[in-house]
């Protein structure tokens, strides 16, 4: 498959979206904002990938985005030419705290975390200085250290004023998405392909992923997931095993390639022979699940009553206890980012979100399935971003 236009976001993006953040800074009086990024999958990369297209690794790092000064990243000597080269940030200083403990580094100026940050103290004037924390989750302990060292501190967390600025998706960020889900589309039709008897699970996910770097995804934004049978599937959570797949096996595929940083999601099942009837019924009812949702989503449209749809389908059916989680959320440089459509989310849907509307059905006596798709919001109502069929794939 080739594609005579690749989709990508321009620098003057990521200019704008460092703006409107410091608009929302002056709005809340903090004077800098700093945001944690290393190279795990699934969350570690989104804020250095949305204000500097920069995707760490091996080296963790902050963003620091000041509110009337230039904005740079911190991170170890090993990445300052990497920043550089790959991201869309033209200042690095290198911490402390991103150093190896064993390791040494005679070409590079290392300088106190601590010491960084003291420079936008107004110390001088007796003021605090409002340190605006993103990815305080993960941020690790001697971090924390560091950033309270500094006496004349107030510490926010912004991560919700961050979060709702990136729900709504630009043009750019649109056709970067769509080029995502496309991967995607490929990628789980090939996964549906190679399914069949005497086939492990890591043979499988090898070929999905092959397909997927083929079309141009640079990584996975989760693991991909290849579960098979009732022990493989029964979980949430499963890591793909060397598991060979067997007669009357109901396989679990899911996947979510990254591009440019933005994510598309795909969930599907594939059957080997003939499968225990509660699975095939139990997809019907996820499926009529998502079609129903499908159905009413649309900007006005709140939260918690997408929520409500799925979840009341599954309950008419008696499979309201197995609905594992709140599967209705938001996909962009995380494959599963807010807003998240739990039972109690008032957020209003509004036209250029790009939701997934994932349906989930685990911990049942045969094991746990899937059905995700992913949709951008329109005017009136939402267009897929996936063409493949909903049917369970029979072998």
């Amino acid at each position: 498959m080739k594609y005579q236009f690749i989709p990508k976001i321009e620098e003057k993006e990521f200019k704008e979206r460092r703006r409107i953040l410091r608009s929302l800074m002056e709005k809340k009086e903090i004077d800098v904002v700093i945001a944690y990024a290393d190279d795990k999958a699934t969350f570690g990369q989104q804020f250095s990938r949305y204000y500097f297209n920069y995707q760490p690794h091996f080296e963790s790092c902050c963003i620091i985005i000041p509110m009337n000064q230039k904005s740079f990243i911190v991170t170890g000597p090993e990445s300052e030419e990497f920043v550089y080269k790959n991201s869309f940030c033209s200042e690095v200083k290198i911490a402390d705290v991103f150093t190896h403990p064993n390791e040494e580094y005679p070409f590079h100026k290392i300088q106190s975390f601590t010491e960084i940050l003291l420079q936008f103290s107004n110390e001088k004037n007796l003021k605090k200085i409002r340190v605006g924390i993103a990815g305080s989750e993960m941020l690790p302990f001697k971090y924390w250290q560091k950033i309270n060292d500094i006496d004349f501190v107030d510490i926010i967390e912004v991560d919700d004023m961050i979060l709702k600025q990136r729900s709504i998706k630009s043009s750019q960020e649109i056709k970067v998405i769509e080029h995502a889900y496309k991967i995607a589309e490929k990628g789980i039709k090939k996964g549906i392909e190679i399914v069949q008897k005497d086939v492990s699970e890591r043979e499988i996910a090898a070929e999905i992923e092959y397909e997927m770097r083929k079309l141009g995804s640079e990584g996975m934004g989760i693991d991909t997931i290849i579960g098979s049978g009732k022990n493989n599937t029964h979980p949430i959570l499963t890591r793909t095993t060397s598991r060979k797949v067997k007669e009357g096996d109901h396989v679990l595929l899911t996947i979510a390639p990254r591009y440019q940083g933005y994510h598309g999601a795909i969930g599907r099942v594939v059957a080997i022979g003939q499968i225990n009837e509660n699975i095939s019924r139990s997809y019907e009812i996820a499926l009529k699940a998502q079609e129903e949702v499908i159905k009413n989503m649309s900007p006005g449209k709140k939260g918690f009553e997408l929520d409500k749809i799925a979840r009341d389908v599954c309950i008419s059916s008696n499979l309201g206890s197995y609905f594992a989680y709140s599967g209705i959320h938001s996909v962009g440089v995380c494959e599963f980012e807010p807003p998240i459509m739990t039972s109690w989310n008032k957020v209003e849907i509004t036209k250029n979100m790009v939701l997934s509307i994932d349906i989930p059905l685990f911990f049942l006596d045969w094991g746990g399935l899937r059905i995700e798709d992913g949709f951008k919001i329109t005017n009136s109502g939402n267009l897929a971003l996936q063409n493949i069929s909903k049917n369970i794939f029979y072998k």
